[in-house]
């Protein structure tokens, strides 16, 4: 996957104490017995890695920081920048400048969320339609943003909005409906998951 550092996972001497690390050593790093040929509580296990590269993830909405990437430069007051991607994974979104469509160059570390689990062809092509229809619009001026009031999450919503899914209905009234139900699920793993990472960046490993 685009980007993943590879965090490992193991249990040996004690039952409530995990221990992370990007190398797997043979010596236990909490009790410093040899483990080489021992069976462990927990075998060593990669962290699932919670980013994607948006060109990968087809008929998807997808999040990354306006600024930087997670991994290294987001913090919880950065504002987050959403877009939608079509069947064959260009990335469709809409900021100051106005909108744009991408290969999704820039979005090689984003939080994918997939909203329906229909990967028929005639879904596929619905999506694209309506995607294609949106973004088309001649609303999506770099005139017409604002950060608070038109942005990103304006031109996302009102894609979803024109899908009529019944599912997504409750949903996608506002901003914050979407994100708690949606986004702040994802968001709070990969929180984890960039806690860890930056700690085994100035430790070689990490016992919790």
């Amino acid at each position: 996957m685009d980007g993943d550092p590879g965090i490992i996972c193991y249990q040996h001497c004690h039952a409530k104490k995990k221990i992370f690390s990007f190398i797997f050593h043979d010596v236990c790093d909490l009790c410093h017995a040899d483990i080489s040929d021992v069976e462990l509580r927990v075998p060593p296990f990669r962290i699932p890695y919670p980013f994607k590269g948006a060109s990968h993830e087809f008929n998807s909405v997808v999040i990354k920081p306006s600024v930087g990437d997670f991994l290294n430069s987001y913090e919880n007051s950065s504002d987050l920048h959403i877009g939608v991607t079509d069947t064959n994974g260009c990335v469709f979104e809409y900021n100051y400048s106005g909108k744009l469509k991408s290969n999704g160059k820039d979005w090689k570390q984003c939080i994918a969320i997939k909203l329906s689990s229909n990967k028929s062809s005639s879904f596929q092509r619905y999506w694209d339609e309506v995607l294609n229809e949106t973004f088309e619009q001649e609303c999506w001026t770099p005139q017409r943003y604002d950060s608070e009031n038109y942005n990103c999450y304006t031109f996302v919503l009102t894609f979803l909005r024109r899908l009529k899914m019944d599912d997504l209905s409750p949903f996608i009234a506002d901003k914050y409906s979407f994100c708690q139900h949606y986004v702040s699920p994802q968001a709070r793993i990969a929180a984890k998951y960039i806690s860890l990472y930056r700690q085994l960046k100035t430790k070689s490993v990490i016992i919790q």
